[in-house]
């Protein structure tokens, strides 16, 4: 209708009107503008709360894993120091210890994968919305958290240790089915989340092969250095990951005050 009246006005050289009526559209053109910014700024801080929520999730969860590594490794370790002493020893032991021993052995070896991962820190960064789910800081310890921690992390890990493979090619079969079977490693559900852990699993009727399992480790002059190494790997892992709990804790803290500002 206002512009059937301008084009009225312009026919008619009603030039006062026409100013009016041109200043109208304008004004109406500039208010649509406003209401669509603003329910753009609205939009945009609501798929911010959502990412800030999802990243918030996706750390909490990282702390469940790494602290469920975290317990995994000092379980391993425990093995290890078990099998260090009775390996250093050369007095001879009954069955029980003798598994005790080859049982600690092999049990420093197993590992439970983990990668620090991000994936909705990497779709926030890759749509370019990172600054808009928190403060400047917080980003730069997010983006440290992901990029930096997580390759010093991958180092420290070392992936597959050599140990690993050594103390399978030194341990009989028969053993090695019966840890396999015999729940030595037990995948955990409950209402925390899943993890595994390592048990001190009874002794297979197999006396013979541990004992000779055990003498075949004694002798093996490389198995000390390993599992030394595989000590060390264990200590300075967990070194990291605690240092890195610690993070996510401070990080998780300082996302959660974006949410309440």
């Amino acid at each position: 209708m206002i512009f059937n009246r301008l084009a009225g006005s312009l026919h008619r050289q009603d030039w006062p009107s026409v100013f009016v009526e041109l200043g109208i559209v304008v004004v109406g053109i500039l208010l649509a503008l406003q209401v669509e910014n603003w329910n753009q700024d609205r939009r945009e801080v609501a798929e911010a709360a959502v990412w800030r929520e999802q990243i918030i999730e996706d750390l909490k969860q990282t702390r469940f894993e790494m602290n469920a590594r975290l317990n995994y490794n000092a379980q391993a370790l425990e093995f290890a120091k078990q099998a260090l002493a009775g390996l250093k020893a050369s007095d001879p032991v009954d069955a029980n210890e003798a598994w005790r021993v080859v049982r600690g052995a092999f049990q420093a070896g197993q590992i439970s994968p983990f990668q620090l991962t991000g994936a909705t820190f990497r779709e926030v960064q890759n749509a370019g919305g990172l600054r808009r789910v928190a403060d400047s800081e917080t980003l730069r310890l997010l983006t440290h958290m992901y990029d930096v921690s997580a390759y010093d992390f991958e180092l420290i890990s070392g992936g597959l240790p050599p140990y690993r493979d050594l103390i399978r090619q030194l341990t009989p079969w028969s053993l090695q089915d019966y840890i396999w079977g015999a729940d030595c490693q037990l995948g955990v559900d409950d209402h925390t989340g899943s993890y595994e852990t390592l048990v001190d699993c009874a002794k297979p009727d197999l006396d013979q092969d541990i004992f000779q399992a055990l003498e075949e480790f004694r002798a093996y002059p490389e198995l000390i250095p390993q599992l030394r190494g595989r000590m060390s790997q264990l200590r300075v892992a967990a070194n990291s990951m605690s240092s890195m709990i610690a993070g996510l804790d401070s990080l998780i803290i300082m996302l959660e005050d974006s949410q309440v500002n």
